[in-house]
């Protein structure tokens, strides 16, 4: 007789290795025998996620139809939940607000059973949910992911072990944010990410918050800068519009990380404003140990130093740049203001359609040498663009005094544009007799 060595284990196991399993896979090994009828309801994590990709609009009946199967599977799952502890809940559809109810339910179920994770993830075209009193009352949470929401609660928010909470398309008002950042007492990580409603963020000096990410969508030019003052926190990173509100960075003394870029990119006559909008955010980050900036960025960067800008000095020591190549000129000027680097990271990349090109040959070095700089990493370098790249390793090198390591990962297909590369490395004079180049294909 064969033996049933899953028989042997206790629930507590069985449990665990159903864990591994969405809800659905789960429930099916109900049929396997009257012990496995229960057990898929006793799962610590639940994870509900619909197939949008196959929905039209949620006012297409077809969508509506799939939505009420998806949601009467949810309502079916959690009523034969036999434990009262749940670690992770997880939802992800297509809103319409016929469900609001639905959805209601499913959030008060979570705060009884003191969820830890909540990831409420709502997709609409026009109705946005606004999520029950129950989600904010509901000290076990320590992580709350948001989606396509109106948060509007008037009472004190009770997220006392709240150490991680992520916005996405939300919208919060001012009241709420100051709440939120007032009432949590170890939030670590917030991020904002398209999220509307507020103006300022305000965290106060015996606050734990120590990262802060926001991706604005505020495009009126016109409409109140965002105010940051967070003297506690250690990352920032911020995406802004190009041709948005501005952002005030106020006591941000003790950042050590900040990442910085752009969204969207035009040239015309105007970018003066989005060029100044640059060099004051550098100019408030000058003191972070690290800095990362992206594409767009440093598209702008590029511009400032064709058109004759300097950018102020830092005190950064390590610098990660996003950038095609042929905005080489941006990246030479935030080396020459960096007078402490140690440690240059390049990572190439490149978007179809680009309209704005550099004059070429702006400039061929630096105006002053890289008295401290280690380590340099260039990633994804692509052979249609050798050029740039060739003269940017040429000036590093010989800046470079005290460099002990150069590594250039290429995708260059062709083995001669490749042995090239590497022929044309080898003339280059070094400065620092220690410096070990390595081109990876």
């Amino acid at each position: 007789m064969p033996i049933d060595r899953f028989g042997e284990l206790p629930d507590s196991l069985l449990i665990h290795i159903l864990s591994f399993l969405n809800v659905k896979e789960a429930a099916i090994t109900s049929v396997l025998s009257k012990r496995w009828e229960s057990l898929w309801a006793e799962l610590p994590r639940l994870e509900f996620r619909a197939e949008m990709a196959r929905m039209d609009s949620p006012g297409d009946s077809g969508s509506i139809q799939k939505m009420r199967d998806f949601v009467c599977w949810v309502n079916r799952a959690l009523a034969v939940r036999t434990v009262n502890y749940l670690e992770n809940f997880d939802v992800s559809f297509l809103y319409h607000k016929c469900f609001s109810s639905d959805v209601d339910a499913w959030v008060q179920f979570a705060a009884n059973n003191k969820v830890k994770k909540l990831n409420l993830h709502i997709y609409c075209w026009d109705d946005f949910y606004t999520p029950p009193e129950a989600m904010y009352s509901c000290p076990s949470l320590t992580t709350l992911h948001v989606k396509g929401c109106i948060m509007d609660f008037k009472r004190t928010v009770e997220w006392q072990s709240l150490t991680d909470l992520h916005l996405h398309v939300v919208f919060v008002d001012q009241r709420l944010l100051d709440e939120i950042l007032t009432s949590c007492p170890v939030l670590y990580t917030l991020f904002l990410q398209r999220c509307r409603g507020f103006n300022r963020l305000e965290v106060n000096s015996g606050s734990r918050l120590h990262r802060l990410s926001i991706e604005d969508c505020e495009y009126k030019d016109d409409a109140p800068s965002l105010k940051i003052s967070a003297p506690s926190i250690h990352s920032l990173k911020v995406v802004l519009p190009m041709w948005g509100r501005k952002l005030q960075l106020g006591n941000i003394s003790s950042l050590v990380i900040a990442d910085i870029d752009y969204e969207g990119f035009s040239w015309d006559s105007s970018a003066v404003d989005v060029m100044s909008g640059a060099r004051e955010l550098l100019e408030s980050v000058n003191h972070v140990k690290e800095l990362c900036v992206g594409l767009q960025f440093i598209k702008i960067v590029s511009m400032m130093a064709v058109t004759g800008w300097q950018l102020p000095q830092s005190m950064r020591k390590i610098l990660i740049v996003a950038s095609e190549y042929k905005y080489s000129i941006g990246i030479i000027d935030l080396l020459e203001s960096s007078p402490n680097l140690e440690s240059l990271v390049i990572v190439g990349c490149a978007i179809a359609g680009e309209d704005f090109i550099l004059e070429p040959g702006v400039e061929d070095d630096l105006a002053c040498d890289l008295l401290h700089l280690k380590t340099i990493r260039v990633r994804n370098f692509s052979g249609s663009t050798s050029e740039p790249m060739l003269t940017l390793a040429r000036i590093l090198l010989k800046r470079a005094t005290t460099l002990e390591e150069m590594v250039i990962t290429t995708d260059v297909k062709d083995l001669s544009d490749f042995t090239e590369m590497v022929q044309a490395m080898l003339t280059y004079p070094r400065s620092s007799a220690k410096a070990v180049v390595r081109l990876i294909k």
